[in-house]
């Protein structure tokens, strides 16, 4: 039978312990090392105790382990001792789950814990205390203190009270290391905010670019970020927001090409709520639609948006500090976004001015015209067209939103390999496109295709109006007038994408005269019922009416144009003067339907192509 030796603490080693306790509680007033104060706690406790060994253990839940984070143990100094045990064989899950203390008796004959087991047998100690601590590690994880005896010896309560006391010192001099390591890492995050903030400041206030300034912000934020400038249309992104889905070298590629335009459509937002505010963003990455949280801060000057900072974080990973930071970055791209925004323009002004003289037609001589488009590498004696495009909202495009627009068709222009000078106009954007001979369906062809760009960027398909050629600097005036009246010729009919004057045919002039609403009053009593005939019973009959006058109404050439027989042919005459009362036999009578004719091209632009000659008559 074991012997238990009963505690015997007479006051001499009351004393003596409190006096140890004492300097320990000095040394945690005064020292801010906590792993030299938890030593001297344990020391204190071994040496005027008959515990011969103890120590403080972190208890990681999730991973299942209880770890030492403070150990004294003298008579095992340079011994192999276990770092951490296993929950399930270790005694501090039970005190932490039940927040009382746990006393083994005899560690060498527990089967509840192996592990103690095992190392009391190796290590020769016998009965074990293990107390819960209140104390939560930075990661979370609670914390036990244990002490272990050579002899197995009874636990009295007045001994379990002391080493309360013990677990309470124990959890000052972490709360205060911890405390003071927060401390200086705040005031570290302080300086380093600070620090950012004057680079950001001197970045703004140097000549530099919105690159530079954007690569200066990617190196002071932790988080992966997206910067957009909507003054040249260019999105400049960082690492990857979901690096499971896409790397970084491939979240940059796709982010500045293709996948650029929906970061162009965000900056435009406006968000409800705090200016920081974090919300979920759904992107297209890497051909998936990923959710990933992210907080939008629109660049603006002078109440104009430039661009935006995208910074992917939720809001409660970030602190005062963090937020001064993005109000640095912000300030700091937003002054540099105008800075190039007002370096483009006035770089641009030559240009600019100088077709303005051109289409105004108020340059003062050739040789004065000539003197200064050479000095801007501007070839007056090439051939030209006027291409303009304008949106909806043209007339009040301005500043950085007209500057937008401007690099979009550049942009188009680059990728469709074209060279053409861009200048704005009235609202509208102006390609001054040279003519290639013999290759004017390219051209038509790669407006088209430059609308198309157009209408997936802006949301909405463009007005592109297109003038004859300008082969000197006279016919630029012309050529101006002429895309104006095309413009508000569409305008006025609602017309979107490639318009030419070949479009309204030889009545360019009556058309523009003409109240809109009254030509289709006009269109609409001659033919609207013929035209509404077509549309529900897919009849041809608004076609087969055109050919036959523009045939002058002769049967047999019409009907071979139609690829009809002549006796199909004079059926749907007849039908026509039957069903619509529409007669052609004098020229007044031929002229209102050409006229007719003629509107609802413009007021209706056909759609059936595709639509058979052949379809059944109903």
């Amino acid at each position: 039978m074991e012997h238990v030796r009963e505690p015997r603490l007479p006051s001499s080693d009351h004393s003596s312990l409190f006096r140890s306790l004492g300097d320990v509680a000095s040394h945690i007033n005064a020292s801010g090392d906590l792993d030299t104060t938890l030593r001297h706690l344990l020391e204190a406790v071994c040496r005027e105790t008959r515990w011969a060994a103890g120590g403080i253990m972190s208890v990681d839940t999730t991973e299942g382990y209880a770890k030492v984070v403070a150990r004294h143990d003298p008579s095992h100094i340079g011994a192999s001792l276990n770092d951490r045990w296993l929950l399930a064989e270790s005694p501090s899950g039970l005190a932490l789950s039940s927040n009382q203390p746990v006393i083994i008796k005899d560690a060498r004959k527990s089967r509840q814990f192996p592990g103690y087991r095992r190392e009391a047998l190796e290590h020769g100690y016998r009965t074990v205390v293990v107390l819960p601590m209140q104390y939560r590690s930075p990661a979370g994880h609670r914390t036990v203190l244990s002490v272990r005896s050579r002899e197995v010896v009874a636990v009295t309560p007045s001994e379990i009270a002391l080493l309360q006391f013990v677990v309470h010192l124990g959890e000052i001099a972490m709360n205060k290391a911890r405390s003071l390591a927060e401390e200086q890492a705040f005031g570290e995050r302080l300086r380093s905010a600070l620090t950012a903030h004057g680079l950001l400041l001197d970045q703004a206030l140097a000549d530099g670019s919105v690159e530079a300034a954007a690569a200066k912000v990617a190196s002071l934020l932790p988080n992966p970020l997206v910067i957009v400038d909507l003054t040249s249309r260019r999105v400049i992104a960082a690492r990857s927001p979901a690096p499971a889905v896409i790397d970084d070298a491939g979240w940059r590629a796709a982010s500045e090409s293709e996948g650029g335009q929906q970061f162009l459509d965000l900056a435009r937002r406006g968000f409800a709520g705090g200016r920081l505010d974090a919300r979920d963003l759904d992107l297209s990455i890497g051909g998936r639609t990923v959710r990933v949280p992210a907080i939008v801060c629109p660049l603006d000057v002078d109440g104009e948006r430039v661009g935006a900072l995208v910074v992917f974080s939720r809001t409660s990973d970030f602190n005062d500090l963090d937020h001064l930071l993005l109000d640095s970055a912000r300030f700091g791209l937003s002054v540099q976004m105008m800075r190039s925004y007002v370096a483009q323009a006035a770089a641009a002004r030559g240009l600019e001015d100088l077709y303005a003289d051109l289409f105004d037609g108020k340059s003062r001589s050739a040789h004065d015209i000539g003197d200064r488009a050479r000095r801007l590498g501007v070839d007056l004696a090439e051939p030209v067209r006027l291409v303009a495009f304008s949106l909806s909202q043209g007339d009040v495009l301005a500043g950085a939103r007209s500057q937008e627009f401007r690099h979009l068709v550049e942009a188009g222009m680059r990728r469709l390999g074209k060279r053409a000078t861009v200048v704005p106009r009235a609202g509208a954007i102006v390609a001054v496109w040279p003519v290639d001979r013999g290759k004017t369906t390219d051209m038509a062809a790669s407006t088209r295709r430059l609308i198309e760009e157009i209408r997936s960027a802006a949301g909405e398909a463009p007005v592109a109006v297109q003038s004859q050629i300008c082969r000197q600097f006279a016919d630029y005036a012309t050529a101006w007038r002429e895309c104006e009246q095309l413009r508000q010729l569409a305008r006025r009919f609602d017309r979107r994408g490639l318009v030419t004057s070949g479009d309204f045919g030889p009545f360019l002039v009556l058309m523009s005269a003409v109240d809109a609403g009254e030509m289709r009053g006009f269109v609409d009593n001659l033919i609207g019922a013929v035209a509404r005939h077509d549309a529900a019973h897919a009849t041809a009959y608004i076609q087969t009416l055109s050919t036959f006058l523009d045939h002058g109404c002769r049967s047999q050439p019409c009907a071979d144009a139609l690829g009809l027989h002549v006796t199909t042919l004079r059926y749907r005459l007849a039908r026509l003067k039957d069903l619509f009362a529409l007669e052609t036999d004098t020229p007044e009578q031929r002229f209102a339907l050409q006229l007719a004719l003629q509107f609802h091209k413009i007021i209706a632009p056909p759609d059936a192509a595709g639509r058979s000659p052949e379809a059944e008559e109903a």
